[in-house]
């Protein structure tokens, strides 16, 4: 169940709030938006990261955030928003304690040795093995969520196994743990980790 004390919620749920009255969406569009990017029809079952996912289709809609006057803008661009949404998993995970902005800041300055995620694109590094700065907090949030995420993979999918599914779901939860554990990377241990948490949820 998603966390009902999460610091970001309100902030996330305000802001999508915002955009749905910005966009002059109704009810049955704003309802198909939730479902289609956050996996539920009502926030309050949402993860923070799926509240994230949201967000970013809402603003691919035209929503434009606007920051507080005292406050620091958010980086906007694809990678900025690829880090954030990184480091929001970690949190679902249990991995990050604080998936707050600052606390992001500060693991971005420790990692790639700068102050804000806007100034991370096309920071080179003498490192060949990453283009810039983008890149390296990519792959370094990856390789961080991989120490836990297999083990997380598996033990969704001993509840789901408890579960009547429909022949195509099963059909789907085997080919993406097939590519997830054959490839062992990142990308499709994540879409396995999606497939079953939302079968799951829409199951239960």
């Amino acid at each position: 169940m998603p966390s009902k004390t999460d610091p970001r919620r309100a902030t996330l749920i305000k802001l999508i709030h915002v955009a749905r009255r910005d966009l002059g969406m109704d009810e049955p569009t704003y309802r198909t938006v939730l479902l289609s990017a956050g996996k539920s029809e009502s926030l309050s079952g949402m993860s923070v990261s799926n509240m994230q996912a949201v967000l970013e289709r809402l603003k691919k809609d035209g929503f434009k955030v606007r920051p507080k006057a005292s406050s620091r803008p958010l980086a906007t661009v694809p990678e900025a928003s690829k880090v954030r949404a990184l480091w929001l998993f970690l949190y679902e995970l249990g991995e990050v304690r604080d998936p707050s902005e600052k606390a992001l800041a500060a693991y971005v300055s420790r990692i790639a040795k700068v102050d804000d995620l806007r100034w991370s694109r096309g920071a080179r590094l003498i490192n060949a093995d990453f283009k810039d700065r983008s890149e390296l907090l990519i792959e370094t949030l990856k390789k961080w969520a991989m120490r836990i995420l297999p083990g997380k993979v598996m033990e969704l999918l001993a509840q789901a196994k408890t579960i009547a599914l429909a022949p195509a779901e099963v059909e789907q939860i085997n080919a993406d743990l097939a590519r997830a554990f054959g490839t062992n990377t990142f990308d499709p241990m994540h879409a396995a980790w999606e497939t079953l948490n939302s079968t799951i949820k829409k199951e239960r």
